[in-house]
This record gives structure tokens, sequence and C-alpha cells, in this order.
């Protein structure tokens, strides 16, 4: 599809699908892209995320922004998408554009980074100590034999903790099945199993705690994690057991930073944060937009 775009009198601006990806040209030249995918740590088969990137200085960005949207819904509406996500820094003047193209902002997310070898483990031999204590032990992803026990066990032990953490916007009845749910969450290609943790009692899985690989090279990025409710009474134990051992493997493995990202009003998380020596990153603004064909008339 091309449009007259106020780049001059010959120049035509361009939309094209490419995987996973609009991007927008003029005269051959990328001037915009927008990218779509599942979020990893939100997945939800009907939900994206969307990544605006590339703009040209002094173009349009309004209307290149606009035609890659356009691009976008007419390729994902028949998958009867429920929502958009995005996200973007308070003082970025593009959230105006997102504004006008109908995103409303959700909520604020914080990005605490670690700096592997600030940590010092030996701090925290005394929690894995009482950690033991309490009957709790800890597995690996990488050492479980992937029975369906196990795979039902992953299932609920995940579901359980992310319907704790976060908040699938609007509300749905719709539940994932097991087998599209740990695909999205457990078998994705960035998923690391030798730094996939789980917490264990009585043959329970009761909390967890993962790292993918960062986009960053020398960086690694953590998953959801969390401890089941029936569970929280032990939550700073079993939570700081699972972190110790996420460090442990960075700095095994030379990583230099990792990388988290949590609701700023999750005080459970904020709490093993506090406790690390996590310095704070960059706050930035969570935005939906709510698709209208989901809307009943």
């Amino acid at each position: 599809m091309g449009l007259a775009a106020p780049f001059g009198d010959q120049d035509t601006l361009e939309v094209r699908l490419e995987g996973q990806k609009v991007i927008a040209e003029i005269a051959g030249k990328q001037v915009g892209s927008l990218r779509f995918f599942h979020n990893r740590f939100h997945y939800h088969p009907r939900i994206y995320s969307v990544s605006f990137a590339d703009f040209v200085s002094g173009s349009d960005t309004t209307l290149i922004a606009r035609k890659l949207y356009d691009c976008l819904v007419k390729e994902l509406q028949p998958h009867n998408p429920l929502l958009l996500r995005t996200g973007i820094d308070e003082d970025d003047p593009f959230y105006t554009v997102l504004r006008a193209l109908g995103f409303r902002d959700y909520r604020r997310v914080y990005n605490p980074v670690l700096e592997v070898t600030a940590v010092n483990l030996e701090s925290l031999k005394t929690n894995a100590t009482t950690f033991a204590a309490l009957g709790y032990e800890i597995v690996r992803l990488s050492d479980l034999d992937w029975t369906t026990e196990v795979a039902a066990k992953l299932y609920a032990l995940h579901t359980d903790v992310y319907s704790d953490t976060s908040t699938v916007v609007p509300a749905t009845p719709e539940r994932f099945s097991q087998a599209e749910w740990l695909a999205a969450t457990v078998k994705d290609d960035a998923v690391i199993p030798e730094a996939f943790f789980i917490a264990v009692q009585d043959g329970e899985f009761v909390g967890f705690g993962n790292l993918f690989r960062g986009e960053i090279e020398g960086e690694l990025e953590t998953g959801t994690f969390g401890t089941r409710r029936s569970y929280r009474h032990h939550h700073r134990e079993i939570m700081l057991a699972l972190k110790a051992q996420e460090i442990a493997y960075a700095k095994r493995h030379n990583h230099k930073m990792i990388r988290a990202e949590i609701d700023a009003e999750n005080p459970l998380i904020l709490q093993i944060c506090a406790e690390l020596p996590f310095m704070q990153g960059k706050d930035y603004i969570s935005m939906v937009k709510v698709m209208n064909w989901t809307v009943a008339p």
C-alpha cells in the first residue's frame, strides 16, 4: 500500500510486512518500523506487545506511525486480539503519538539492574541455611525429566504465580491450554533451562525464578518470579534462595548484569530487590490499546 506524504512531490510512503515487523519506506529507504510479538513476561495468545522504532530524523513521525499501525491492525484482525501493549519513557515526545493512536496509560514499570560482581553470595548463606531447615530445596529445569506430571505441576505453579503478580487487561475468562502456556513461557528459545530454578517442598513446586538471554551481550533478564500464595509466609526465604542461584549462575558464566522488569507497585517483589544491591533503573509508562472489534455491540 502507499500514501502520498509531505516529504517531497515524488516521495511516497510505503509499508510492508516482513515476518513480525512492519517496515515503512520512502523511495526505498526505511523511515520507521513496528515490531509485534507475544510478550514472554505477560503471555496471552490474543495480546500483543508492539515496539515502534527506526524513525528517521526530519520525517513525519505521526503519519508514519499511523500507517505502520494501520498495517498491523489489518494483519492481526483475523487473530481477534484483545489489546496491544507498549512502553515508553514519560519524557519521550513519541508519547503524544501513541496517545493519538488510542493508547492509554496503564501502569508504571520499574527496571532495576543488578551488577553481578557487586553481590557477595556469602551474605546469603544464612538465608540458604534457613531455607533448607524449612524443608525446601531448589531444582533446575534442566535436571527434571519432562513427564506429564512435571509439565502439569510447572503449569500450575507458573499460572498461580502469574495470576498474583501480573494483570491481563481487559480481564478475560479464557484459560490457556497447558501446552500453549508452557510453549510460550518455558520452552521459548530465550529460556535458559540451567538458569530456571524451582523451589520444592515435599515434592510440590512452590516458587520459581528464571533467567533469559538478554538483548545486550553479557546481560541476562529475569522472567516472572514469585511464590505460590499458600507458601507466601516464606516468600522472603524462598525468593532470596532462588535469587542466590540466579546470581551464582550469572557469575559462573561471566554475565555482568541482570535486568528485571517489575510493577512499581508490587511490594513483595520490591522487598526482594531492596535486599539485594539492585540499582534503580529508568521507570517507564506501560500503555495499552483495547482493540475496537472486541467490544460487543
